[in-house]
């Protein structure tokens, strides 16, 4: 799914290779795996940020695109948090400390459910997964929108089979064609008095319709024309030419050099000191 497409602008991370990126990526949601407390997240988001900066990336459309995906990590890590209430999921924080409970919701023999209370420690942890999310977005939008496809599927299929990769590819492709569809669809209803602002969810569920039915519409045929063509262009018959080969600048391995050693001070931070242990 890509939020934000590919804009050729004449940036220092524009000019990138695309495996720069990709390993500045790689190392990015390595850390993410890693850390369960947002100290180091906010030194990573900083770092995103100054790259975003760089690439010149538009903050605001990205938000207007994402704010579900923003919201939902909020929700889905207070959720999670709620069950975070035993010592033993603690490392570093003083179990008398993050298993304080603040508000409980089930004692501890509830069937199923289980413990679930809301504790200090839930906070932080839930804190920490809403930023790995939210940062996780923005780490992929800088890389599509500084990156062509292309690139990005030309170096994958090194990796894969080239057949899978653009399956991948497509997919992610798809969504951002899709939504301009849906976008253009809305604002042709709007135009006809079109509206979902009903209170009732019987109605509310029935004003889609007008919207529902023409977006699958524009799916099908977006599909057909894709699997159009793919026959044309006797995709699958030989393995693509690579038209563009990777060569990498001074100023790739400085960017190759900096992400590791970013993500190797971190590492080493979390391994002996407990830096993004929860």
């Amino acid at each position: 799914m890509v939020l934000l497409e590919y804009e050729a602008k004449d940036t220092i991370i524009h000019r990138l290779s695309a495996l720069s990126k990709l390993i500045w990526f790689g190392t990015v949601m390595f850390l993410f795996t890693l850390m369960t407390e947002p100290q180091p997240l906010l030194i990573v988001a900083a770092l995103i940020a100054l790259v975003g900066y760089l690439a010149d990336i538009s903050w605001r459309k990205l938000l207007a695109r994402a704010w579900w995906a923003y919201l939902g990590s909020i929700v889905g890590g207070l959720t999670v948090s709620l069950w975070i209430t035993s010592p033993s999921q603690l490392q570093r924080i003083p179990a008398e400390f993050g298993t304080r409970i603040l508000i409980e919701l089930t004692p501890a023999d509830t069937p199923i459910l289980g413990h679930m209370a809301v504790t200090y420690a839930g906070l932080i942890w839930a804190t920490a997964l809403t930023l790995k999310v939210a940062l996780a977005i923005s780490v992929a939008c800088v890389l599509t929108y500084s990156t062509p496809l292309s690139e990005i599927v030309s170096l994958i299929s090194k990796v894969i089979p080239y057949k899978l990769s653009f399956v991948i590819m497509a997919g992610v492709r798809f969504y951002p064609v899709l939504m301009e569809k849906v976008a253009t669809i809305m604002d042709a209803a709007r135009s006809r008095g079109w509206g979902a602002s009903s209170a009732n969810p019987v109605e509310r569920v029935r004003s889609v319709g007008p919207v529902l039915f023409p977006a699958i519409r524009e799916a099908m045929g977006l599909s057909d024309k894709m699997s159009l063509a793919i026959e044309a262009r006797a995709f699958g018959v030989a393995k693509p030419t690579v038209l563009k080969v990777t060569k990498l600048e001074a100023s790739d391995i400085l960017f190759i050099m900096f992400s590791i050693f970013t993500a190797l001070v971190l590492t080493l931070m979390w391994w002996f000191y407990g830096f993004g242990m929860l």
